[in-house]
């Protein structure tokens, strides 16, 4: 995991705020109080949101704001990820509102805890967290408060060790033993339980060989009854194929009588059709008549004319309202000098001092050039009266030209008009035509119906009345049909008896072969509880003290390693007891954590941090979250010498992405970037 980006609204003493964040080593810098550890905290709730008892949105929300927000910018297995959560002040409190998280620009809007399902599930995090107030692999392999740590290294033993072996997953080995016992306790319920369904097995296998008897008996009996429904079909069968015949010849004479019942009707349609046409015939004679009547003195010219007529007069109109545009702007522009000549005698005799050099301006003056703003008035308005005159007569030009393509427009109209007469003259004509070869096709298709009609009747006189013959062969066929139904009867009660003892006997031999295999399922699950409850048992607790005995080991030597790093003290030494507890020797004697310095203390509190990081990643060797590590105040309370300590302990981490907060100005020498803060009336901000 790498943090690109940081985008507060509303946090803390944050109004508006986006930071972004380098890789390699970056140092954020300021006084105590200038908003560094804000930006730790906004990361810790975008990621995971607000956890009761630890994280509050009364302590995040930027106080008299009633919204607020934090959206985090950050790269995890070569995806690009933002993760956005918000905050919203309520009559209750503070409440965490919905928000979203995109993955490659492909966008979940989510509640809280399904946003923190998600970034559990990017990060490879144990989905037992989710529900827990704080994510404890998140805390100690990324970003763990300093005085956090030590309250750790404070905290009961019992307590402190339950917390590691939730940590480092070893808790795992304790519940799956749990779990096994109360297998076992399932198990010995299921081999009871089932010790009652395999009573009476002997008895089921006696009733098995009485219906095996039974069912050999309805088996002749169905024998029978499929020989004679053999010969009963055969019957039938026969008297189909006789009443099949008759209807071939009953339903060729209904054919031929619809055959002719419907040449009869045609040749009914076709003699109506023939009236009908010659009545349109005459009414069309007529029409065509009354328009060739009032067409013959009419003129028709070409249309094409009085569209180049309209299109001239109409670019004739056009030139002179350009024309009559212009000169009213010279109108325009006559009368407003003609004004300004006005205004101006006015001011001058208004004047009685000069504006520029503070002297009296004499009367002769004013008249001076009083006449010469009546010469302006005087041409002015020769040329304005001019130019109305032009406005008149151009004014009555476009007039003119709009009422002769009103004329023009509406003598184009009438010439349409007439062509559309004439169209339809035509159309009426081509009417005309159609209806005569129409009326010839229609007296050739009433002789052929006549023919038709003629051929078919001597056909019918050919074929007899079959109706009697039909009626002999029907009633055989009923005989027949019935016994059928009888003998269908009882073969079905014999086939459904059969059916039915067939079904009990499956059921029975189900039941046996069911009650065979749970005996051989008690013997296998007696055998599986033996192993579950000694063999096993013992195995997983076996487990649990190697691996829990494998982790204590690289812990305690991280632990010296990187007390030994950041203590240039040969007289000190530490190591951890087998509840993860710091044992201190101070120049052959035994010291309390208590009774040290800040600065050991504090090297201390880093020292079991780093370790601890260290031993999480590798025994989670899968989370995404190794590349990214904050340290908080590392420094509180140590020497110069100490503090130099801290660029030994970046190179070895070697981490891609290292963040830690310090009002420390020498760390600044041994990191690759800094980013500062300043606090301002009370507003944090980016220097």
């Amino acid at each position: 995991m790498i943090i690109n980006k940081l985008i507060l609204e509303n946090i803390r003493s944050y109004g508006n705020e986006e930071i972004s964040f380098p890789k390699g080593n970056l140092l954020l810098s300021g006084n105590i109080g200038s908003g560094k550890t804000t930006l730790l905290l906004a990361i810790d709730f975008v990621l995971f949101g607000l956890r009761k008892g630890s994280l509050s949105g009364g302590s995040l929300l930027r106080h008299g704001e009633n919204l607020g927000s934090v959206e985090l910018d950050f790269e995890i297995d070569y995806e690009k990820v933002i993760i956005k959560r918000g905050l919203k002040r309520e009559k209750s409190g503070v409440k965490q509102i919905s928000g979203f998280i995109e993955i490659d620009s492909d966008r979940l809007e989510g509640t809280a805890v399904q946003l923190k399902q998600k970034i559990l599930e990017l990060f490879n995090y144990p989905m037992e967290f989710l529900t827990k107030s704080k994510s404890l692999v998140y805390n100690y392999t990324v970003y763990t408060p300093q005085e956090e740590m030590k309250s750790i290294l404070l905290s009961d033993a019992k307590e402190r060790l339950n917390i590691l072996r939730k940590v480092f997953g070893i808790d795992k080995y304790q519940r799956i033993y749990e779990n096994s016992k109360f297998i076992i306790k399932k198990l010995k319920d299921v081999v009871k339980e089932n010790e009652y369904v395999i009573l009476g097995l002997e008895e089921k296998k006696n009733e098995v060989s009485e219906k095996r008897a039974k069912v050999s008996e309805l088996k002749l009996n169905i024998s029978e009854n499929e020989e004679s429904l053999k010969n009963t079909l055969d019957k039938i069968n026969n008297f189909k194929k006789q009443i099949e015949l008759i209807e071939g010849e009953r339903d060729k004479r209904n054919k031929l009588e619809k055959e002719f019942e419907i040449a009869e009707t045609n040749v009914n349609n076709f003699v109506n059709n023939r009236i009908r046409n010659n009545k349109l015939i005459l009414d069309l004679q007529e029409e065509i008549n009354l328009v060739e009547e009032s067409l013959k003195d009419l003129k028709l010219e070409d249309v094409s004319l009085y569209d180049k007529k309209i299109f001239d007069n109409k670019e004739d109109v056009v030139k002179h309202e350009n024309e009559l545009r212009k000169i009213l702007k010279e109108i325009h522009g006559f009368e407003l000098r003609i004004k300004e000549a006005d205004k101006n005698k006015k001011e001058i005799f208004d004047l009685n001092y000069c504006p520029t050099c503070k002297q009296n301006v004499l009367e002769g003056h004013k008249h001076k050039i009083s006449e010469v703003e009546d010469l302006k008035i005087k041409d002015n308005s020769i040329l304005l009266e001019d130019h109305k005159i032009k406005e008149s007569s151009i004014s009555n030009i476009i007039l003119k030209l709009k009422e002769d393509l009103e004329v023009l427009s509406k003598e184009r109209n009438e010439i349409e008009l007439l062509k559309l007469k004439l169209e339809n003259l035509n159309d009426k004509r081509k009417r005309l035509e159609n209806l005569f070869e129409e009326q010839k096709e229609i007296k050739l298709k009433i002789g052929s119906m006549n023919v038709c009609k003629s051929e078919v009747s001597k056909l019918l006189e050919e074929i007899p009345n079959v109706e009697e013959m039909f009626g002999i062969a029907k009633i055989g066929l009923d005989e027949w049909l019935n016994k059928e139904k009888i003998v269908l009867a009882e073969k079905a009660r014999n086939e459904n008896e059969f059916k039915i003892l067939n079904e009990i006997l499956s059921k029975l031999n189900l039941e046996i072969e069911k009650g065979e295999e749970i005996k051989l399922k008690i013997m296998k699950y007696s055998k599986l509880i033996n192993f579950i409850e000694f063999d096993f048992g013992n195995l997983v607790q076996n487990m649990e003290k190697q691996i829990m005995k494998k982790v204590h080991s690289d812990f305690d030597s991280l632990f010296r390693d990187w007390f030994g790093i950041l203590v240039n003290d040969i007289g000190l030494k530490v190591k951890l007891d087998y509840e993860f507890t710091p044992l201190i020797e101070q120049n052959g004697y035994d010291n309390d954590y208590l009774h040290l310095s800040g600065g050991e203390k504090t090297a201390i509190a880093l020292s079991y941090r780093l370790a601890l990081n260290k031993v999480i990643n590798t025994v989670m060797s899968d989370i995404n979250t190794k590349d990214l590590l904050i340290l908080d105040e590392p420094t509180d309370g140590f020497s110069s010498e100490q503090v130099d300590k801290i660029r030994d302990v970046l190179e070895l981490l070697n981490v891609e992405q290292t963040i830690i907060v310090s009002h420390d100005a020498k760390i600044e020498s041994f990191v690759d970037h800094v980013i500062r803060f300043e606090k301002v009336s009370g507003v944090s901000k980016v220097l």
